[in-house]
Parts: structure tokens; C-alpha cells; sequence
């Protein structure tokens, strides 16, 4: 499949497309005419690579799920552990913006601006 014919089905970019191929997450062949052939598989590995996007996943987590992926499909229980584990990570995320949302809110409310040299901004853990 040409680069194009994978961008309007994947609905990404060639751009996009090309990136993943240079951060290795997809490959192609390369033919005679020095055009690009990206085999069937491909498609399925960037619906894969948008959805895990979606989710919050970063491209190098991707990266390895799809390594995985490739020698073999996940088991379930690992598949749980990994989303376990991103909850987690958004979860730790999340606490840390509340607290930065709290400490903003404070400086509305008349608390001394942290942006001033006399002023200190309380350390988050």
C-alpha cells in the first residue's frame, strides 16, 4: 500500500505516517521505482498507534506495546498491568495539576504573587 492510500485510510497525515516509519513504530519496503510499499499490516498498527494515542499513551510506550505485539499477541493480564499502570501515571498527573490549580487559586484570592522576588512558591511533592 502507497503512503497515500495508507494517509486517507488511516486518516493521518503522510507526514505523520513517515514520522512513526523514522521513530521505527511502522516499516515499509522500499521498491524499484523508489516509491514506498507499507504492507496490509500497517493500517491496523497506526488504528492501534491513534487509539493508543487517545489513551494517553506516549509514543515510546507505544513503541513497546507494539514490540510486544509483534512476537506475539499480549495476554490479558499483561494488558491489564500496562493500563494499570498508565492509570496510575494520570492519576499521579492529575494530583500534581490540582495542586497547582489550588496554589493558583490561592494567589487569586490574595495570597502573595509567586512571581515576585519576595515571594516563595511552596515546592510540589
Amino acid at each position: 500500500m502507497l503512503i497515500g492510500q495508507l494517509s486517507k485510510h488511516s486518516e493521518l497525515s503522510k507526514d505523520t505516517i513517515r514520522f512513526y516509519e523514522k521513530m521505527a513504530l511502522i516499516q515499509s519496503v522500499t521498491c524499484a521505482n523508489g516509491y514506498k510499499d507499507y504492507p496490509e499490516q500497517t493500517l491496523q498498527q497506526l488504528l492501534l498507534i491513534r487509539t493508543a494515542k487517545n489513551l494517553g499513551f506516549s509514543l515510546n510506550e507505544i513503541k513497546q506495546i507494539l514490540e510486544m505485539t509483534s512476537e506475539q499477541e499480549i495476554p490479558a493480564h499483561q494488558m491489564q498491568n500496562i493500563f494499570q499502570e498508565k492509570l496510575a501515571a494520570i492519576d499521579e498527573k492529575i494530583f500534581q495539576l490540582q495542586q497547582i490549580r489550588n496554589m493558583l487559586s490561592q494567589f487569586t484570592q490574595g495570597q502573595p504573587c509567586p512571581l515576585r522576588r519576595d515571594c516563595s512558591i511552596p515546592q510540589l511533592k
